[in-house]
């Protein structure tokens, strides 16, 4: 049976900063903790899923405390864009809903399908190498759009 000293799971975290963040938050209230999978999460971060992301944990007898620290103010999931690095093909840094699911967790980055058009695809078997445009990705249903 699991005494007051043992350790239990309490939290998980996509990125390691929104992590440490919560780790720092705990030590600051003088609430023992640790964190797991944070330097694989770091180096691949594709592997955060699969990994159960970052893990943080706690002894049995701070868990209802570190919980309460926690959930007061939430730690932040993700930055805010910054406008100055933006590329200058980029759109504009306010992020737009999905028009498929209506969702606000989206992305700016390179398609993850093929989405070109013929020329496009001519060079890529010239070069060997996906020519991809840029194009928004919904976390939340994988639906692409521009």
């Amino acid at each position: 049976m699991p005494g007051p000293d043992s350790i239990v799971f309490l939290e998980s975290f996509y990125e390691p900063l929104a992590a440490n963040l919560a780790r720092t938050r705990l030590e600051a209230a003088g609430i023992p903790c640790f964190l797991s999978n944070e330097n694989l999460v770091s180096l691949l971060p594709l592997y955060s899923p699969i990994t159960g992301g970052v893990r943080l944990y706690v002894r049995q007898r701070d868990a209802e405390a570190a919980l309460e620290i926690l959930h007061h103010e939430p730690v932040p999931l993700a930055t805010e864009p910054d406008v100055a690095s933006f590329a200058a093909d980029a759109p504009d840094p306010v992020t737009p809903r999905c028009p498929r699911c209506g969702s606000s967790d989206v992305a700016w980055g390179p398609a993850t399908r093929n989405t070109y058009g013929f020329w496009e695809s001519v060079l890529s078997v010239l070069l060997r190498f996906p020519v991809r445009g840029h194009r928004y990705h919904c976390f939340h249903c994988g639906n692409e759009f521009k």
